[in-house]
């Protein structure tokens, strides 16, 4: 018995050691649950796995389309003072001013139906006939139903911006000088591409992009609105190289935005064109007209070169068939450098632009030559200008002082 008792002792110490409560001690307390035992892997039950989502409709947009932009409006005003005798234009002793509000309203129908509906007021501009307009007058600016199937594909139509050159699809409000290019004589049509009020016309346009904006193509028929005369046939082609430029219109200067370097040519055609100056006596028509060709080519390059400021280099030249037409070629050259430092709410900008075009009467070579201080406080919404502007047209030697306010709500 003692070896029995020896042996049993040898045992409890073992199992004392291993941390097994032997049978004999006293049970846990009932509050403590028993640990459940563990099983094997092979045992466990595994959820079965949740099915998949349903396909989305073939119907539906995609989730990333957002939804219909039923309306957008924006609203632009271009106040301008100018310095100069009108009969007597070498001579700054008299002013003018002028204005002109834009309220520009776009939307759309469908995904790829939209509408856009623009209308202009003006004060101070010069009509055909060199009369000046003291009243005010408004007008239809654009009227565009637009169907925009694909980048590649959208036809335009209705009263829009015509497609011919990089200044016209800017506008007066998106490029660098105050005023466009071409105007040598105040009242008269712009040397270079053929264009109605405000470089619009009543016609359709077939344009698309590719890689964002990078390469563009329009062809276009203008001029329908009046059946008297014949269709102005308008195309472009553009390419710009360091950044795309999207959509229909374009700018000639983003102040550092974006570094561009874009290249374009653009072609016209009208038959009867442009009209000779005579008229007949009883019924004060032209007695003859003349077909109207046009080429031109442009070439655009910006870049901001960060703490250094931002340049600009700008050039086109317009080739002009027409036995009628006052020009027979005309081009211009721009430079501008923005300067990096902040002067209170914005930078300044020096700019020159120098213009010549050949006069196809006189043989003669007119010029036009811009020296302008920009004050840039948000780019092209809030701007400022003043320009020196030096002519030589027809022999008559013209100066004039500009200043101008541009303010955009977007």
């Amino acid at each position: 018995m003692s070896q029995l008792g020896f042996i049993a002792r040898r045992i409890g110490v073992a199992v004392a050691l291993l941390g097994v409560t032997p049978a004999l001690a006293a049970p846990a307390p009932a509050t403590a649950p028993l640990p459940e035992p563990l099983l094997p892997t092979s045992v466990l039950e595994v959820p079965a796995p949740l099915p998949a989502p349903p396909p989305p409709s073939p119907t539906a947009p995609p989730a990333s389309a957002g939804p219909l932009k039923l309306l957008e409006a924006d609203v632009g005003t271009r106040l301008g003072l100018r310095v100069q005798n009108p009969y007597k234009p070498d001579k700054l002793n008299d002013l003018g001013a002028d204005g002109q509000v834009q309220v520009l309203l776009s939307g759309q129908a469908t995904r790829h139906i939209l509408w856009q509906a623009d209308f202009v007021g003006t004060f101070g501009t010069v009509d055909a006939n060199n009369n000046y307009d003291t009243t005010g007058s408004a007008a239809v600016l654009d009227l565009v139903g637009r169907f925009e199937f694909h980048d590649a594909f959208n036809l335009w139509v209705g009263r829009m911006l015509v497609p011919a050159d990089r200044s016209g699809l800017s506008t007066e409000w998106a490029i660098a000088p105050w005023l466009l290019p071409g105007q040598f004589v105040a009242g008269q049509k712009p040397a270079g591409v053929l264009q109605g009020p405000h470089g619009r016309s009543d016609g359709a346009t077939l344009w698309g992009q590719f890689g964002g904006g990078t390469f563009k193509y329009y062809a276009g028929a203008f001029n329908l609105g009046d059946p008297t005369l014949s269709p102005l046939y308008s195309g472009r082609l553009s390419l710009s190289l360091l950044n795309p430029e999207p959509g229909y219109r374009n700018a000639s200067t983003y102040y550092g935005s974006k570094d561009v370097l874009a290249l374009g040519a653009g072609f016209q055609h009208q038959h009867n064109g442009w009209a000779s100056k005579d008229l007949d006596p009883t019924t004060k028509l032209p007695v003859a007209w003349a077909d109207f060709t046009e080429l031109n080519c442009d070439l655009f390059f910006e870049k901001n070169l960060g703490a250094a400021g931002v340049i600009d280099l700008e050039g086109a030249f317009y080739k002009i068939w027409g036995s009628y037409t006052p020009e027979s070629l005309s081009y211009f050259v721009l430079a501008s450098y923005l300067l990096p430092i902040e002067v209170g709410a914005g930078k300044f900008q020096l700019l020159f632009r120098l213009q010549q075009a050949h006069d196809r009467e006189t043989d003669d070579t007119d010029a036009l030559a811009d020296a302008q201080l920009g004050y840039i406080i948000d780019g092209l919404r809030t701007r400022i200008a003043l320009d020196y502007q030096y002519s030589k047209v027809m022999g008559q030697t013209g100066n004039a002082i500009l200043v101008g306010l541009q303010l955009q709500t977007k």
